[in-house]
């Protein structure tokens, strides 16, 4: 059994107040996921996104992206890092998808090579906005207008295309639906961890819809130090509230079919079964900062169906 302690998460996530050069502290079997990053570095990562939809016990529309990243420190100053994420390599496995499909993906993921995404953390590492919104915007319309002309202006491709660039649109949808990969890696970062020791609190996280607007149930345990390495192992998981979780589905519904009745509604609500969205990390982080290896698995959906996730980050 895990000692457990119940903490307020502000205290999780409180702002250190002295920084030390040594993120490990083996007296007190303590530490501080901070970044210590330099000017000017890059590291490379590679990441794979594996997704399927699970009915009870059997899957359906299983694929596999994987991709490399380029992270590099732009700008270091005493209370930001700035940072870009170029995105290229990008292969795929869709399973069992037809021969249309896969021709559709190829030619979108061939598109979208280079992507760039900035962003912009604190001193310890902790995200705080995405900085090139404008352009990640204005670089996928371009994308989905090639697709578009690509295939004919089809116009089952083009609400294909539309749906698939949805997430791209705006400063929020950005920041919570398409750099997932990002949000994982910084996971842990501005805190301080004791070895075997639970933590556990209550955060507003973010939806759709905007920032805090959902409450999550957060536990994090440091599982394990490894001294010659200089890294350590840190789990995390957390859980949305479920009456919350129903009334903001509800909301984007209403949101998203803005001419439905509320019978519609209610029926769309009721078919969807008891809902639930949890996120499982477990992570390897060097004592300089940068995550060596990364997993996370996403289930959000109810108790008849659930859309699973699992991210691999590791660095190459």
């Amino acid at each position: 059994m895990f000692m457990k302690r119940q903490v307020l998460l502000l205290i999780i996530f409180m702002v250190i107040s002295q920084i030390s050069y040594s993120q490990i502290n083996m007296e007190d079997s303590t530490v501080r996921t901070i970044a210590y990053w330099n000017h000017k570095e890059i590291n490379t990562y590679q990441i794979s996104l594996e997704s399927f939809d699970l009915i009870n016990q059997d899957t359906s529309n299983w694929n596999k992206v994987s991709y490399l990243v380029d992270m590099e420190i732009l700008d270091s100053t005493a209370a930001n890092y700035e940072v870009s994420w170029t995105y290229r390599e990008f292969t795929f496995d869709l399973g069992e998808r037809d021969s249309t499909y896969q021709y559709f993906i190829d030619k979108m993921l061939s598109i979208t090579e280079g992507s760039l995404v900035k962003f912009r953390t604190d001193e310890y590492g902790a995200f705080q906005q995405v900085t090139n919104v404008e352009e990640i915007s204005e670089f996928y319309r371009k994308a989905g207008d090639t697709l578009k002309l690509m295939f004919g202006n089809i116009p089952q491709i083009d609400e294909m295309v539309d749906q698939t660039f949805k997430n791209y649109r705006n400063k929020n949808s950005i920041e919570t639906q398409s750099i997932k990969d990002i949000l994982q890696f910084l996971n842990f970062h501005g805190a301080e961890y004791k070895l075997g020791e639970e933590l556990s609190g209550v955060i507003n996280s973010a939806n759709v819809l905007g920032k805090n607007r959902l409450e999550t149930q957060v536990n994090v345990l440091l599982e394990e130090i490894f001294p010659d390495d200089n890294d350590y192992r840190i789990v995390s998981v957390s859980e949305a509230n479920s009456e919350q979780l129903i009334s903001e589905t509800e909301l984007v519904l209403k949101t998203m079919m803005p001419n439905a009745s509320e019978e519609e509604i209610d029926k769309l609500m009721s078919e969807g079964g008891e809902l639930s969205n949890t996120i499982e990390n477990v992570s390897v982080i060097h004592g300089w900062g940068w995550p060596i290896f990364s997993k996370e698995i996403r289930i959000v959906g109810s108790n008849q169906k659930n859309k699973v996730e699992i991210r691999i980050i590791e660095i190459i």
